[in-house]
């Protein structure tokens, strides 16, 4: 009996000693880790992308001004919407929309897509307090549609429909809106709106977290164009921010209350899907377009040519 309890207390001993053992070996390699860990890991710098200007990986096929070009200016096709479904252009121009509200909207001006002339006025002029009597094309419509004409403004793009290879959107030329209006700031070489958008060469990529998006919807002349992407009340339940929904007979002055509160469309978010929740989400960086597939910020789109 004494044996058979000297043995059992011995094996017992012998576990206790096996599970120390074990812990202490994990316990050395975690220490290990954590000094390894400790070496990797520090302030980083905040990055909006890779942190490198040439791809060390280059594709052997392909046009990379093209592919540009395509990022900064197609449209799909939905000039159609923005132009005469929505109304866009229109609404702007009977706002009498200016450069400087444009930057207080958040939106980004491409100096290097202006001519030499005007360039160098809008530059005098965005030294000056932007007042009209310091700063009368900031504070001129006339401006802004030349801006536009000029494909100045970051994602809001004149599409030649007439076919005269000019663009002039009184006369006849659509707008439509490219993914850079939420993804592409500038480099604020020429000037910066607090809270707001800038002047400058296009960067093209990181997101454009000052955009008021729904503030620029609103401006529209039919901004009910917009409801499948609003917030809706079906059945009696609505999912959003707001506390109750849009419904199929909302005013147009009750759509543009909804998208110009910033607590219900809040400022640097876009709501993409047609899904009658008002869930407008965080603007994003967009980088390397060709590994994103499925498409949308949540990946619901198969296909490019199915957003918007």
């Amino acid at each position: 009996m004494l044996r058979t309890v000297s043995v059992t207390r011995f094996a017992s001993f012998q576990s206790i000693l096996a599970m120390c053992a074990l812990a202490f070996l994990c316990l050395s390699v975690a220490c290990n880790r954590g000094k390894e860990t400790a070496k990797v890991k520090g302030p980083h710098p905040a990055s909006d992308g890779p942190g490198i200007n040439v791809n060390p990986n280059p594709h052997q096929t392909g046009n990379a001004a093209a592919g540009r070009d395509v990022y900064r200016f197609e449209t799909f096709g939905n000039e159609g919407f923005w132009t005469d479904a929505a109304r866009l252009p229109k609404g702007m121009i009977d706002a009498k929309f200016t450069p400087k509200q444009a930057l207080e909207a958040g939106l980004q001006i491409d100096i290097e897509a202006i001519d030499p002339n005007m360039r160098k006025m809008l530059e005098e002029e965005l030294r000056t307090d932007l007042s009209p009597q310091n700063a009368p094309l900031l504070n001129d419509p006339k401006t802004m549609v030349a801006l536009v004409n000029a494909n100045a403004i970051v994602g809001i793009v004149a599409v030649d429909s007439s076919g005269d290879k000019k663009f002039d959107i009184m006369n006849g030329d659509k707008v439509g809106i490219s993914c850079t209006i939420c993804h592409t700031i500038t480099d604020n070489s020429v000037f910066n709106m607090p809270n707001g958008g800038s002047v400058g060469r296009r960067v093209d990529g990181p997101a454009a977290l000052t955009l008021n998006v729904g503030k620029l919807l609103a401006m529209a002349n039919n901004s009910r164009a917009f409801y499948p992407n609003l917030q809706q009340t079906f059945l009696g339940v609505s999912i959003g921010r707001a506390p109750s929904g849009l419904g199929p007979n909302s005013t147009e002055a009750e759509v543009d209350a909804y998208l110009s509160n910033p607590q219900f469309y809040p400022i640097g978010t876009f709501d993409e899907t047609q899904d009658g929740n008002g869930n407008p989400v965080k603007n994003v960086p967009l980088f390397r377009q060709d590994l994103a597939a499925p498409y949308g910020t949540a990946g619901e789109f198969r296909l490019l040519d199915d957003i918007g």
